[in-house]
């Protein structure tokens, strides 16, 4: 029969381990940093470049997602959109110009008392308005 080892080993071993984390936590801040300052070089060096080419600097594509802002809907939006045909998250979102967890949302709070159920399952699921 093996005996359990002594508390104080447990107690040690447990120490390394969060020893063991705490340098592993550094490392990573620390080549975080490294990298900042490497971007931040690179930058400074494609100015000095530009600015000796006489070339402008390569503005960012115009066709980069922006964040959209938040669109807010009523249920009554919702319910005219799926009468007019929208009958998932994303078409409903197409139609109202709101993002499909906006959309999850507003009929997770409201849907039940608009009269709208859903028939089916994930992918194959369909919104109706009773």
């Amino acid at each position: 029969m093996e005996s359990d080892p002594a508390p104080s080993t447990i107690d040690q071993i447990a120490d390394y381990e969060r020893q063991i984390e705490q340098l592993k936590h550094r490392a990573v801040l620390e080549l975080k940093v490294k990298l900042a300052e490497a971007r931040a070089l690179v930058v400074q060096l494609q100015d000095q470049i530009a600015q000796y080419t006489g070339e402008a600097q390569a503005k960012p594509p115009e066709d980069v997602k922006k964040r959209k802002t938040p669109t807010s809907i009523t249920i009554e939006q919702v319910v005219e959109a799926i009468r007019g045909g929208a009958t998932n998250y994303r078409m409903l979102a197409a139609k109202l110009g709101a993002s499909t967890q906006t959309i999850a949302r507003r009929i997770q709070e409201e849907g039940a008392k608009a009269g709208i159920t859903s028939v089916g399952q994930k992918a194959a699921f369909c919104l109706l308005v009773r």
